[in-house]
């Protein structure tokens, strides 16, 4: 639905300029949610705003369907409006001065769509029963709480039927409770009303729920681009790694027999590039494993729990390991006991190149 073919983005100053989009491909499906991951400054923003038509790319080419829209080699582009697209941004851009209804219906009354009024009023009042909020049809919008005013950015999307539907961190002005229930929407609705959707987050967890495939973004390019678990579970590098999830890193080098050696002792490991030396090894919390007496296993050694943090659903320990300290997480609610031994399974160690 979306095809991006070795997009560049330059921002220039008058010492400095800045590859903000370095040279990124990717192909986003009719019906998929896709997610740009990354921390500000990534690039992830400024590649979303090349796709809407917000930004002239320096290089590369942009084709939405079947219809090229942006190409500068050909020194082609088309505008926003053109492309048949739904926006919801960071802020709602919610009209005060206007109704729930008249900030739904602005874009079909001014842009290139040439409705009745009686064509209208259904694609807005279908927009909104879909948020939820075709009840308040009628209220001014001052008088909503920040997550309506979300859902009235969003129906405003929606009510002109797009292709695609982009989306920059939507979420990030509401609070944890209400962030969680408008996720849930957004997802259900990108279901039902079955469209590509291009989606921009900081926020690992809003990939991980929302996405069904994620391109992790730094410095203009893509580190990575898989679906969730498999970003998760299989991270391409040390960076990819960090920032899906809490990770124990140790820093060691690969010795003879497939073992590495680490400050926190010696780990049998499974090598698949037979030229790794210097290497970086990480473990998810959730993935070691705690007992109160030894099994005799491997990469197992005798801890001490320095503290014990329930959270509700989880229970965060933090233990010392040979001079170590490493990150535990157990869904058991008792509190382990002060001397124990961690056990890092050598089938869940991630080896990177350092």
């Amino acid at each position: 639905m979306i095809s991006i073919k070795n997009l560049v983005k330059i921002f220039k100053s008058a010492s400095d300029s800045v590859r903000a989009v370095d040279g990124v491909t990717l192909d986003i499906g009719e019906r998929e949610f896709f997610v740009l991951l990354g921390l500000s400054g990534s690039g992830k923003t400024t590649l979303l705003r090349c796709v809407a038509g917000l930004e002239k790319p320096d290089g590369g080419e942009i084709a939405i369907g079947n219809t090229l829209v942006s190409s500068a080699e050909r020194k082609f582009f088309i505008g926003p409006e053109g492309r048949g697209l739904g926006m919801v941004f960071q802020s709602y851009a919610v009209w005060p001065h206007m109704s729930v209804f008249q900030n739904v219906a602005f874009p079909l009354i001014n842009g290139p769509y040439r409705m009745s009024r009686a064509e209208v009023k259904k694609k807005v009042m279908t927009a909104l029963d879909m948020v939820q909020l075709a009840g308040l049809a009628d209220r001014p919008a001052p008088f909503l709480s920040g997550g309506q005013q979300q859902r009235v950015a969003l129906a405003r999307a929606l009510a002109v039927e797009p292709k695609v539907l982009l989306m920059d961190e939507p979420l990030s002005n509401l609070d944890a409770r209400l962030r969680e229930e408008v996720r849930d929407e957004i997802k259900n609705l990108s279901n039902k009303f079955g469209i590509a959707v291009l989606y921009v987050t900081h926020d690992q967890v809003e990939a991980m729920a929302l996405a069904d495939r994620v391109a992790v973004m730094s410095k203009g390019k893509v580190l990575q681009c898989a679906p969730p678990r498999e970003l998760y579970d299989a991270p391409s590098s040390r960076e990819v790694c960090e920032f899906l999830g809490a990770t124990n890193l140790l820093d060691g080098f690969v010795s003879n027999g497939g073992q590495v050696d680490t400050d926190l002792g010696q780990l049998a490991c499974a090598i698949s590039d037979g030229n790794l030396r210097n290497v970086s090894v990480a473990i998810r919390p959730e993935e070691l494993q705690m007992a109160a007496a030894p099994t005799g296993l491997e990469n197992e050694f005798a801890a001490e729990v320095l503290s014990s943090t329930f959270l509700g659903e989880l229970t965060v320990c933090d233990v010392k390991v040979n001079g170590r300290i490493l990150r535990f997480k157990t869904t058991q609610s008792a509190a382990p006991a002060r001397q124990v031994y961690i056990r890092l399974p050598a089938d869940k160690l991630k080896l990177f190149a350092r």
